[in-house]
């Protein structure tokens, strides 16, 4: 019979075999695939995640043509850089300054300048210069890197160099032949466009004017970094009932009293009590004595009119 258009015929539990049917059954089937038991899924372990590497803290320093050690600098940096990749998408290029990057420079009696390279296309350079009446600051910071792997993998730019400079406004920092030290990170951004080129700069230390001895002088710390506390000068807390405090020998004392508590009263007679027994019979023997010494001095004054009359 012809089917009409626009009839839907759902067949299940289909098994057939047109050709070569022996013993009256089917032979073993082939399944289709939506009766296909699916595989277990095959569990993988997650990578391990990644450890951020640490910062290290390089120590650097240039030289002014001689032995004599002009610049010395220490120091972590961070480098971030946003790049397009070939797939028309931004990525961000994250990397750290290598504490074996090679220091080269200059320096003079009012200005110094020290750069750190590392992988060949990749500086950091920090300028300084005597800024007032015997201080110095720094300032200029220029970075030079390439987009090129493996810092920048699938760089639409490869091999497209970029060099930027930032003219912090520092102030001061410290006297000269002093040394400036900040370990709190400090950043500085190189593109108008915000976290495009981004250097974050932290454990600074340095000192670029009058080193004596290959060694920093006297320590100009920056405002960032909290300050070491100075001995206490708030009195202990006295130790509560019960508690025991430890001697000059380091063996603990008998239970101490908190001065907040008052004594228990003392055991026998009151105060009162004594003292009224004790006032009372010497105010007494006053008034008695008092009196005895008024009637003697009555009796002599009388003395002599009498005898007087008597005559």
């Amino acid at each position: 019979k012809t089917l009409q258009y626009n009839v839907d015929i759902l067949l299940n539990d289909l098994q057939l075999q047109p050709f070569e049917v022996k013993h009256n059954d089917f032979s073993p089937p082939m399944e289709c695939a939506m009766d296909r038991t699916p595989a277990p899924p095959v569990h993988t372990n997650p990578p391990p995640p990644t450890t951020p590497v640490p910062w290290s803290v390089g120590h650097f320093s240039v030289t002014d043509g001689t032995t004599n050690t002009c610049i010395l600098l220490k120091l972590a940096a961070q480098f971030s850089f946003a790049y397009e990749t070939t797939m028309d998408t931004t990525e961000r290029a994250i990397f750290y300054l290598p504490p074996d990057a090679i220091a080269t420079g200059t320096c003079n009696a009012e200005s110094g300048m020290i750069t750190l390279t590392f992988s060949n296309d990749y500086s950091l350079s920090v300028r300084f210069a005597i800024v007032g009446n015997g201080v110095y600051s720094i300032t200029e910071i220029k970075v030079t890197w390439v987009e090129k792997p493996p810092l920048f993998p699938n760089a639409k730019n490869r091999d497209e160099s970029h060099t930027e400079s930032v003219y912090p406004h520092l102030g001061a920092l410290a006297q000269l032949g002093e040394s400036y030290r900040c370990n709190s990170a400090q950043r500085f951004s190189f593109s108008a466009i915000a976290d495009k080129a981004v250097v974050e700069i932290s454990q600074l230390k340095v000192q670029p004017f009058q080193v004596t001895g290959n060694t920093f002088g006297r320590e100009s710390v920056c405002g960032m970094d909290p300050t070491t506390p100075g001995p206490s000068t708030v009195r202990q807390p006295i130790a509560t009932r019960g508690s025991t405090t430890p001697s000059s020998r380091g063996t603990p004392t008998g239970p101490s009293v908190n001065s907040t508590e008052s004594a228990p009263p003392p055991s026998g007679p009151s105060g009162g009590v004594i003292a009224a027994a004790v006032v009372v019979p010497v105010v007494v023997i006053i008034i008695v004595g008092m009196a005895g010494f008024l009637f003697y001095r009555k009796r002599q004054q009388d003395s002599p009119l009498v005898a007087g009359g008597l005559e």
